[in-house]
């Protein structure tokens, strides 16, 4: 399935990661390790946790 966003957007997030990877590989690797374990629950849902706009209980409709 082709993305939505452009080529030039995703080029640029690629460029993006492989700035981060080369300054913080330590960190790079548990981001990309958590973003495996977690799979299943959808990179959205883990995106907006980490950047909290999100909690579990909000994602499930539970909480405000």
């Amino acid at each position: 399935m082709p993305a939505v966003a452009s080529l030039e957007e995703l080029q640029a997030a690629q460029n993006d990661l492989t700035q981060l990877k080369t300054a913080q590989p330590e960190a790079y690797a548990a981001f990309s390790a958590l973003f495996k374990k977690h799979r299943s629950i959808g990179y959205k849902n883990i995106c907006k946790m980490l950047l909290g706009e999100a909690t579990p209980e909000k994602l499930k409709g539970m909480g405000e």
